[in-house]
């Protein structure tokens, strides 16, 4: 069963990263877009791929939770493109989340881990929403001397 999960996990971060942060971002590039541009925008569509799940029931308060946390991942991810320079980063960091979140999700557990663990959605939206502030195109960089 874990094997499943992790390798279902896997297939999802392979294909969403390679939709979002590769073929969104190498195009957008191609076109010459400022790079916040290319990051909010690959972001936004990532979250907005999830958005899909108010048409399986999910209610409407956590589905836009949930798009907050995809917009916010999906810029951390965008981070680890560009500073790695690989698209393999994303799919595995991508692959190591999903896995975690769908089992906490199917089996819920009590205790101290699980709370610290839920934690973690409130980071990631916070870190990716702050590194929005700090991303850069190379053509705004000072000179080097």
């Amino acid at each position: 069963m874990v094997i499943a999960w992790l390798l279902t996990g896997l297939l999802i971060g392979f294909a969403e990263e390679l939709l979002t942060r590769g073929y969104v971002v190498r195009i957008m590039r191609a076109a010459g877009h400022r790079e916040i541009v290319v990051a909010v925008v690959s972001a936004a569509i990532f979250a907005a791929l999830h958005a899909g799940n108010l048409l399986t029931g999910q209610a409407l308060v956590p589905t836009l939770i949930q798009l907050a946390y995809t917009f916010a991942f999906g810029i951390c991810m965008y981070l680890a493109l560009r500073v790695t320079g690989s698209i393999v980063w994303p799919i595995l960091l991508h692959a190591t989340t999903d896995p975690s979140i769908s089992m906490l999700g199917l089996a819920p557990t009590a205790g101290s881990l699980t709370a610290i663990a839920g934690l973690g959605n409130i980071a990631v939206i916070i870190v990716g929403l702050l590194a929005v502030a700090f991303i850069r195109d190379q053509r705004d960089a000072p000179a080097q001397t």
